[in-house]
C-alpha cells in the first residue's frame, strides 16, 4: 500500500472533541466534518494494527500526525509521511531513504479534504448505541477509495474513540485514539524534510 494511502487511512481517525450525540448519522457526520473546518490546525497521538488478507493482526505500532489545511506530517515506527501542500515526503529513517512525489496525485490527495468531505461522499446508518453512549456508525462509499469505515464514538465524552478502516486491497487497519490537541502553533516548515538535518540521505525523486 502507497505512504500517503496510509496517511489518508490515519487522518480518518481524528476526534472531534465537541461533537454532539445526534440520532442521525448523517447529522453525527455533518457535525464532525464541519468542526473540523473550525479549527486551524490539529495534533493527534493514536496506535494501529493492520490485518492483511483475513490474517492475524500484526503487532499494535503507535504515532504521532499534524494536519494544517492542506500540509500534513505523520510519524510512525518505520516511517514519516510529511507534506507541505505541494511535496510529499515519504521518510524512511532505517533504510535512510527519502521519496519525494506531488501532493496532487491520487485520490482524496489532502487529509482535510478527505475528512471534510465524509459528510457528502459517505452514506452514514448508526448500527450499534450501547447503554454506555458507544454509539457504531458505518460510512459507506462504494465508488470511493475506502469502501468502509466503522467509527466508534462515545457520546457522552463527545469523542471518536476507535475506528476499523476497510482497505481497497482487502486489508482492514484498526486505529485507537488516545489524545487529540487543536490549535497548536505550527511554524510552516514544520511541513517540510530538513534534508540539512539528515546529511547522509538519499533522495528519490518521483515527480
Amino acid at each position: 500500500m502507497k505512504a500517503r494511502n496510509l496517511f489518508l487511512c490515519l487522518a480518518i481517525f481524528l476526534s472531534a472533541s465537541t461533537l454532539n450525540a445526534q440520532n442521525s448519522a448523517d447529522a453525527l457526520v455533518r457535525t464532525f466534518t464541519n468542526q473540523l473546518k473550525s479549527h486551524k490546525n490539529m495534533e493527534l497521538v493514536f496506535n494501529y494494527q493492520f490485518s492483511f488478507d483475513g490474517k492475524d493482526f500484526n503487532k499494535t505500532q503507535s504515532g504521532k500526525a499534524w494536519l494544517q489545511g492542506d500540509a500534513y506530517r505523520v510519524e510512525m515506527s518505520e516511517q514519516q509521511n510529511i507534506s507541505d501542500g505541494k511535496t510529499i515526503w515519504t521518510y524512511f529513517p532505517e533504510e535512510e531513504e527519502v521519496m519525494l512525489s506531488n501532493a496532487s496525485e491520487g485520490t482524496d490527495n489532502t487529509p482535510l479534504k478527505l475528512l471534510t468531505s465524509l459528510d457528502e461522499n459517505y452514506a452514514a446508518t448508526v448500527t450499534k448505541m450501547d447503554n454506555d453512549g458507544l454509539c457504531t456508525v458505518e460510512l459507506a462509499n462504494p465508488n470511493g477509495q475506502y469502501k468502509r469505515i466503522s467509527l466508534k464514538i462515545n457520546t457522552k465524552t463527545t469523542e471518536i474513540k476507535s475506528a476499523d478502516i476497510y482497505l481497497e486491497d482487502g486489508s482492514l487497519m484498526v486505529v485507537n485514539i488516545e489524545e487529540v490537541k487543536f490549535d497548536q502553533k505550527l511554524d510552516d516548515k514544520f511541513f517540510t524534510f530538513d534534508e540539512k538535518a539528515h546529511p547522509r540521505v538519499d533522495i528519490i525523486d518521483m515527480r
